[in-house]
C-alpha cells in the first residue's frame, strides 16, 4: 500500500488542514483524514472523458505518480 500526504488539502468533515493522505493499493485509490478518520473513494481510471457540449479554452491536466 502506498501512502502520500496531499499538501494544502482540507478534510471535508473536520476541516483539518494538511491531514489528508491518499492511499493506493493495486488499482484502488482513496483518501483518508488522519485527524478524524474520514474516508472517500476515488476513481482510478477514466473510460471516456466527458466532452463539453461547447468547447472552451480551459483544459484539465491530470498528473499520475510514477
Amino acid at each position: 500500500m502506498k501512502k502520500r500526504f496531499i499538501a494544502g488539502a482540507k478534510c471535508p468533515k473536520c476541516e483539518a488542514l494538511d491531514r489528508i493522505i491518499m492511499l493506493t493499493e493495486n488499482e484502488h485509490e482513496w483518501i483518508e483524514c488522519i485527524e478524524c478518520g474520514y474516508s472517500e473513494n476515488r476513481p482510478t481510471h477514466i473510460d471516456q472523458p466527458e466532452t463539453p457540449a461547447v468547447a472552451d479554452d480551459v483544459g484539465v491536466i491530470q498528473f499520475r505518480p510514477r
